[in-house]
């Protein structure tokens, strides 16, 4: 993604105010799972806050935003 891309996703994704995206974890072992569990359903549901031109499901997109609103996630 260009800058100017991540520059876009990223206020997009501070713009979330659904508590669901809003979690804090105990370890990265807890975040890591909830990832997991929840993947499928997050790339489907977060569309609603993206601009249309990010697809969640695009593993560098889903990476950043991961990276993004993750708490103990790194890339």
């Amino acid at each position: 993604m260009t800058e100017q891309q991540q520059a876009t996703l990223h206020a997009a994704l501070l713009a979330i105010d659904d508590p669901y995206y809003l979690n804090t974890f105990q370890d990265a072992e807890d975040e890591a799972e909830w990832w997991r569990l929840n993947e499928q359903f997050i790339q489907h549901d977060i569309k609603r806050f993206l601009p249309a031109a990010f697809n969640p499901q695009d593993p560098e997109v889903w990476r950043f935003i991961r990276s993004n609103l993750g708490q103990f996630f790194e890339d």
